[in-house]
C-alpha cells in the first residue's frame, strides 16, 4: 500500500534532466493547449494545484489544476496531456522506486515527456519504465 500523495502546490520535474543538465517541469501553455515540458524556471505557468478527489473509490485520485487557470484542470486528450474546464477528471499520482506515475484510473495511460528537451510535449501512453515516465514533485508555497 502507498502513501497517499499530499494536496497541495507543486512544481512537477521529469527525472530526465535536458541534454544541459537543466530540470524540466511541466508547463501550463494556456486554455485548452497541449501541456510540454520546460526548462524549470521560477515561472507560475510550471505551479499546479495537486487537489484529492473524493467522489470515487479510488485511492490516490487526483486533479490537477493549473495555478494561473483554476477553472481548469489537466485532461486527456488523444495522445497529449492539455487543459480544458474543469469536468471531474482524475489521475493518480502512484509511487515507484525511480519517481512517481502520474496515470489514468486503469493503469494504462501514464504521463511522459517525448524528449527529455526543452518546451517537449507532455504525452499519455503506455509505461516505457524508463524516467521520461517518471516525475518528482516538489512542493512550492
Amino acid at each position: 500500500m502507498t502513501q497517499p500523495f499530499e494536496p497541495g502546490t507543486y512544481v512537477i520535474v521529469n527525472r530526465v534532466p535536458c541534454p544541459t543538465n537543466e530540470t524540466l517541469a511541466i508547463t501550463y501553455n494556456g486554455p485548452d493547449q497541449p501541456l510540454t515540458v520546460n526548462i524549470r524556471t521560477d515561472s507560475s505557468r510550471q505551479r499546479w494545484i495537486v487537489q484529492d478527489y473524493r467522489h470515487i473509490d479510488i485511492e490516490n485520485a487526483k486533479s490537477l489544476v493549473p495555478v494561473d487557470a483554476t477553472d481548469f484542470q489537466a485532461v486527456w486528450d488523444a495522445d497529449l496531456v492539455q487543459t480544458a474546464q474543469k469536468y471531474n477528471f482524475v489521475w493518480i499520482i502512484q509511487r515507484t522506486n525511480s519517481g512517481y506515475t502520474i496515470q489514468d484510473d486503469i493503469g494504462t495511460a501514464f504521463w511522459g515527456a517525448v524528449d527529455a528537451v526543452d518546451n517537449a510535449p507532455l504525452v499519455v501512453g503506455s509505461d516505457t519504465g524508463d524516467e521520461k515516465h517518471r516525475w518528482s514533485f516538489e512542493r512550492v508555497l
